[in-house]
């Protein structure tokens, strides 16, 4: 896949002053010796702006000098510092360099030799500890080489500050292009992605809390492409789908002889996610020694393969994700609590789609855009548009399989409808209707230890009313229909007696 090269860096004066002398300069230096050429060179300048538009159609030149059929963009941008040493101004101009530079299809080099040492420090930080780009210097003796750091200045300062979990409350980095095709109307999605937002840039394991089909698959792939990671592979696992005797040779891979079948070494994911992301969906999933040995793995930071003599180092950042509740898990014996606050240091809790009324109508229209894409070449097939009744259909629905279910419903109304419009007809017929549950079959009460049913009922009464004037924004008479109540007063009584407030 091609990737556009990029060169970032601040104008120094001994930029200038070398092009002025006939000479190269860092810039021009970088530009000249770089094993291939920049598709774009970003500048940002901070004074000298009557010498800009001399430099720029210099740069242009000693461009065209390396490669004449490569023309490289080169834009300078001026930007007005209090101070060419005023850090936060200067950490705050270089982010939205980087976050206009930085993509998935972007390789960005910086430049640490021109700008002020405040600069250059600036650079290290975002550039090593977030956006993971190629850092280079200049110097008479040594040429443009790569600076490589013993260790990751910022990823070390980020993990002490994580050590404790309060500190992820802090500003959120601004990565919103990677988390910006998710919705977040609704409170509690807006306040799950920005969560995520504040950890996508710490080397640390997450859990993903939701219900199946409520996404969190795509929240742990926006983390992964928010991080330091990212130019790195993200390895999504389904730890229920794995037969629980290759357990061992999937997640930590095998040499060959190990046993029988195992003609040939194999890679497991912890190896084919190194250097990046390993999702492992489902965790709940695994068995108890299959938990021990996670364990082991994650803290030891190295696995051994299946039948290996000796184990070997990896690098991977672990994004778990569950529909269980995994402290009950660990209460009830089945879920290793060691490695439960070992994942839990950051922990993501997506909301069922019955709790985001806001996001749905955008969601509905991003859903609906893709499955026009997706089915534009099928023959007949005639693009659909949903109406706004449907839209309230769809917002008063239960939707236990979540985005999911969502999908699948709008997927077969489209296929299934002649024409443009997609009505609650339509949206109707393509439900599946599920089998009503028994009032109560679902409950987990122990009677045994004793309960107060009247607190149980109240709080039952609570909830559902809560729930239908939701569904219902507000109209009591709706709702009463829904909690099969004969009128509205009753309700009123019952939001009186229970202490309902905001109705």
């Amino acid at each position: 896949m091609f990737k556009k090269r990029i060169l970032l860096t601040w104008l120094g004066r001994h930029d200038l002053d070398a092009e002025e002398a006939g000479q190269s300069g860092p810039i021009a230096s970088i530009l000249l010796a770089a094993d291939a050429p920049f598709d774009e060179i970003h500048i940002l300048a901070n004074g000298w702006f009557d010498e800009l538009d001399r430099y720029q159609q210099w740069l242009v030149a000693q461009s065209r000098t390396r490669n004449a059929k490569v023309k490289t963009a080169i834009h300078i941008s001026p930007v007005e510092l209090t101070s060419p040493i005023h850090y936060p101004e200067i950490y705050a101009e270089a982010q939205n360099a980087l976050d206009r530079c930085c993509s998935p299809n972007a390789l960005v080099t910086l430049n640490l030799s021109s700008g002020t040492p405040a600069m250059a420090a600036i650079w290290l930080l975002l550039g090593k500890g977030v956006y993971n780009t190629r850092l280079v210097q200049t110097s008479i003796q040594d040429g443009v080489t790569d600076v490589e750091l013993p260790f990751d200045i910022a990823l070390a300062y980020l993990e002490h500050q994580d050590g404790v979990l309060g500190s992820l409350a802090g500003a959120a980095p601004k990565l919103d292009s990677h988390f910006e095709h998710i919705q977040t109307f609704s409170p509690a999605m807006r306040e799950a992605v920005s969560l995520a937002k504040r950890l996508a840039p710490r080397n640390l394991p997450v859990i993903v809390q939701g219900e199946s089909g409520t996404g969190k698959e795509v929240i742990a792939q926006a983390i992964h492409e928010a991080s330091p990671r990212a130019a790195g592979p993200f390895i999504p696992v389904n730890c229920g789908a794995i037969p629980e005797g290759l357990i061992d040779s999937q997640l930590f891979g095998h040499i060959k002889g190990a046993f029988t079948g195992a003609d040939a070494n194999r890679k497991g994911f912890f190896d084919e996610a190194d250097g990046g992301t390993l999702f492992l969906d489902e965790i709940g999933e695994l068995p108890l020694d299959a938990q021990a040995k996670l364990l082991r793995a994650l803290q030891q930071k190295e696995i051994n393969p299946v039948g290996a003599s000796k184990p070997h180092a990896v690098d991977v950042r672990v994004i778990a994700a569950t529909h269980r509740n995994l402290l009950a898990m660990v209460e009830e014996g089945t879920f290793r609590e060691d490695l439960f606050y070992r994942l839990a240091v950051g922990i993501v809790v997506l909301p069922p789609l019955r709790e985001r009324q806001d996001d749905i109508p955008e969601l509905i229209t991003s859903l609906m855009e893709q499955l026009n894409r997706e089915a534009k070449d099928q023959p007949g097939y005639v693009s659909k548009k949903i109406s706004d009744d449907a839209i309230e259909f769809i917002k008063r629905q239960r939707w236990a399989g979540n985005i999911r279910e969502l999908w699948n419903t709008l997927l077969r109304a489209s296929i299934w409808a002649d024409g443009e419009i997609l009505g609650v007809a339509e949206v109707e017929h393509a439900l599946i209707q599920r089998p009503q549950k028994p009032y109560g079959s679902d409950l987990n009460i122990d009677v045994a230890s004793g309960i107060d049913v009247n607190e149980i009922l109240d709080n039952t009464k609570r909830y559902c009313i809560r729930e239908a004037l939701k569904i219902t924004a507000g109209q009591k008479g709706k709702a009463s229909e829904l909690l099969g109540l004969n009128n509205h007063q009753t309700l009123n009584n019952w939001i009186k007696q229970l202490g309902i407030e905001g109705h």
